[in-house]
């Protein structure tokens, strides 16, 4: 069922490796219907959620403290009304008493990666195309603008991949960085970027590329990059936190949103942090949720907590159930990708202990989180001619969509992935990566 060449040919790659970069699975992953249907209802509630949190952030000065408590002064506090309405949370497979899984998201990403990947995945397998049918239904006749850091410009191939299969199916899309597309070009055939070891890449392949300009060329990517500004009615993606972009930057994007134009993931510094989630147990969020909203956010996000004084000798004291986190802002981009994960299972207690001291004296915002280590198993993937096995943890990423005036949320662009790097799984040119389909699943 893979087709590795028609996968290729979307023109996804990572920084200087051109095609597909992951360990590619020999087929689609097979999960049980109700599993979609709980994305569905999980995301439902995750959008709640960031609409309870922005709307207790001017109402309750608790919530202003919780989300602001170390979080640095460059980092611009505009808050806008504008709604999530694309995110991606990170979920874990935990096995439930039935012998089959129940999702538990730890991470709910909302400036995503994999855009490209997914929908490359789904072309390459012979998958319905239904991340692009969503962002479509989203768009509904307005022209995306997708606006990346370039301290992120090693996924560029990823978001370019995606504008091309939204152009191939009538929808308008278009890439800016938040420096002129030539510069980026000349750092990077200079070595000044893309210089492994980097996020996923330990290593420079042999057939490490650099000649961007060839690369889009290549692949008809050139006309896909619009460095004009966006005009009101267009929807924009921001591709990079608050402490990824310039506070001039920053600026520019509120002025954007004040003339018309739609964020999927609007310029407001809280949806950047990981504090949101643990903010479900906050009083005055919890009064503008839904019993039923509150029971599913319950079932599908760990106990998240602020790291803070008042929370630390119980997580030193229970080091085993804990993972603590950077919650964002750390101007180091160590806050994603589980970079900053420390998991007290692998720890003794004195260094445990130390972690704990240590992220409490940290300048900027932690979070802990109770630990829920995802399901491990064995998948096939391709190395060239040869069928190979990989066992290790796993990861279900989906992208949940929010459409139109009565809020429809679609789970979409589902895909799995597979490391045998230890409890934070994450993607990287040695994990297995294989598109998600949901269906009836024979016991």
């Amino acid at each position: 069922m893979l087709n590795l060449a028609r996968m290729t040919a979307t023109g996804v790659g990572l920084a200087g490796i051109a095609g597909v970069w992951w360990r590619p699975a020999t087929e689609p992953f097979l999960l049980p219907e109700r599993l979609g249907k709980e994305l569905v209802d999980a995301g439902a509630a995750f959008f709640a959620l960031f609409d309870a949190v922005a709307g207790a952030y001017v109402h309750a000065p608790q919530v202003r403290a919780l989300l602001g408590a170390r979080v640095p002064n460059a980092i611009p506090r505009e808050m806008g009304a504008a709604p999530v309405l694309s995110l991606r949370p990170d979920f874990q497979l935990l096995a439930d008493a039935n012998g089959g899984y129940r999702l538990v998201a730890t991470e709910l990403e909302v400036c995503p990666s994999a855009h490209g990947v997914a929908s490359a995945m789904q072309t390459g397998y012979g998958l319905a195309g239904d991340l692009v049918d969503a962002m479509c239904a989203l768009l509904n006749g307005r022209r995306l603008r997708i606006v990346m850091a370039h301290a992120w410009s090693e996924f560029m191939w990823d978001q370019l991949a995606f504008c091309a299969a939204l152009e191939a199916a009538g929808a308008q899309a278009r890439l800016m960085f938040d420096i002129p597309i030539e510069q980026l070009c000349d750092e990077v055939a200079r070595g000044e970027r893309w210089a492994p070891p980097m996020f996923g890449i330990p290593t420079r392949p042999l057939d490490w590329d650099t000649d961007v300009r060839a690369r889009m060329r290549r692949h008809g990517f050139a006309r896909l990059i619009d460095e004009t500004a966006p005009n009101a009615g267009e929807v924009v993606f921001r591709f990079g936190y608050s402490d990824t972009f310039s506070r001039d930057r920053w600026r520019m994007f509120n002025g954007w949103q004040a003339r018309g134009v739609t964020f999927l993931n609007p310029p407001t510094f809280v949806l950047d942090s990981k504090v949101v989630m643990a903010l479900l147990h906050e009083p005055t969020v919890r009064a503008r949720l839904q019993p039923a909203e509150i029971a599913t956010l319950e079932r599908a996000l760990p106990e998240t907590r602020p790291l803070d004084a008042s929370w630390a000798e119980r997580i030193q004291a229970e080091r085993e159930g804990w993972v603590l986190k950077f919650a964002g802002f750390d101007g180091g981009q160590q806050a994603w990708g589980g970079r900053s994960l420390q998991a007290g299972a692998a720890m003794s207690d004195a260094e445990w202990r130390a972690v704990v001291r240590r992220y409490l004296e940290l300048p900027f915002p932690c979070v802990a989180q109770r630990s829920a280590p995802s399901a491990e198993m064995s998948v096939n993937w391709v190395d060239g001619a040869e069928r190979r096995a990989l066992r290790g943890r796993t990861r279900l990423r989906s992208f949940l969509i929010r459409i139109g005036s009565a809020g429809e949320v679609r789970a979409c662009g589902a895909h799995l992935t597979v490391a045998d790097s230890g409890l934070g799984v994450s993607e990287s040119v040695t994990a297995v990566q294989a598109p998600v389909w949901f269906g009836k699943v024979e016991t």
